[in-house]
């Protein structure tokens, strides 16, 4: 079996974020468990998708990171033993979703106490309106954050989702992106896993490759405020490709190629 022609499927983000078929889930669990390279691919993934979340995220209350911090290393902790324990039991699908789940719920939780809070010493904070201003702007901030998390999620969980994963070539080894298409309205989104920053003057541009043919989905920053990156519709498509192109973009690829993967 060609493992590295298996992982460049995309079947890794289909299965993480749960979108595989169940016959496609036990398929990748046995190959898994056979295969190590695909484990750390999965491993490697999860991680770069939590490190993504988390560094997007807008900075909560200081007293919560630490709160976040061990809620999610209890979950990852709790599958460990979980599939310590079972040696004979098919591999546990671990979703970084659930991580997202358990660090929304206290974040929430806390933001809202951290509000209660607030409001309990009101009387007392009225000579700093200013700043009492300023934590109900960071609150509303944080609620903001966790909405646009929980609407990703939803979009990625969509019937007819399909995923494809975009290795680096030789000109930027270290490059990954996620694309997810939406067979059904056609949209596709980008999850910008790790792209080094271009000069002032460039961009990095988004295409599809239909029969060799590349069409463009248009050019993105690497800096942006959600998971999801929202990028023009491809009615059809066999591949992917990012090149960096001059700001602006391209009607034709002129750059150097970042990434390319396979639907």
């Amino acid at each position: 079996m060609n493992v590295k022609e298996y992982i460049s499927t995309g079947i890794i983000e289909s299965y993480v974020m749960g979108m595989t078929t169940e016959a496609e889930a036990r398929e990748f669990e046995a190959l898994q468990a056979q295969y190590p390279e695909i484990a750390s691919a999965r491993d490697a993934f999860e991680r770069s998708l939590e490190e993504r979340l988390l560094q997007d995220a807008p900075p909560p209350p200081a007293f919560l990171k630490e709160r976040i911090r061990a809620s999610l290393d209890a979950v990852q902790a709790s599958a460990d033993a979980d599939e310590a324990a079972a040696d004979e039991a098919p591999v546990r699908r671990l979703n970084p979703w659930k991580w997202v789940a358990a660090a929304t719920v206290i974040l929430l939780a806390g933001s809202l106490y951290w509000a209660v809070t607030t409001n309990n010493k009101y009387e007392s904070l009225r000579a700093e309106n200013a700043r009492t201003e300023a934590l109900q702007a960071e609150l509303d901030q944080t609620k903001a954050a966790l909405t646009a998390l929980q609407q990703d999620a939803s979009t990625l969980q969509k019937p007819g989702m399909k995923m494809a994963s975009l290795k680096g070539t030789p000109d930027a080894p270290t490059a990954q992106v996620t694309v997810a298409w939406d067979t059904t309205s056609k949209d596709v989104y980008l999850i910008v896993n790790n792209l080094p920053q271009p000069a002032s003057d460039q961009q990095y541009q988004l295409w599809a490759l239909l029969g060799g043919k590349p069409v463009d989905l248009g050019v993105f920053d690497v800096r942006q405020e959600k998971l999801l990156l929202k990028m023009k519709n491809a009615q059809n498509a066999e591949a992917f490709a990012i090149t960096l192109e001059r700001k602006g973009g391209s009607p034709t690829p002129a750059g150097t190629m970042t990434v390319y993967g396979k639907l």
